[in-house]
């Protein structure tokens, strides 16, 4: 993360949006239905941590936002891989 400050700082001019993301119950589980709000609870709360250490790093909030989108977008490669945090350029 203190690269990805340091490469934020280098170059101001890019906006980006800083995903969280967590592992998908298959949709054939009836919890499924039922851990759908505490997914998207703890993707945003995973995307706002990362979210906050960029603002103690100096990287200004008018550069970023964040959100969680729960468990909609797994890469299907297993849950290690669905854990995570992104950041997506939204402009140069």
């Amino acid at each position: 993360m203190e690269r990805v400050a340091k490469l934020l700082l280098r170059h101001k001019n890019i906006k980006f949006e800083v995903q969280g993301h967590v592992c998908c119950t298959p949709s054939y589980h009836k919890e499924a239905i039922d851990r759908g709000t505490k997914k998207r609870e703890l993707s945003t709360n995973r995307a706002k941590a990362v979210y906050k250490y960029l603002l103690l790093k100096k990287i200004a909030k008018t550069r970023m936002t964040y959100k969680g989108y729960g468990n909609t977008q797994p890469l299907g490669k297993g849950a290690q891989f669905d854990r995570r945090v992104e950041l997506v350029i939204t402009k140069i």
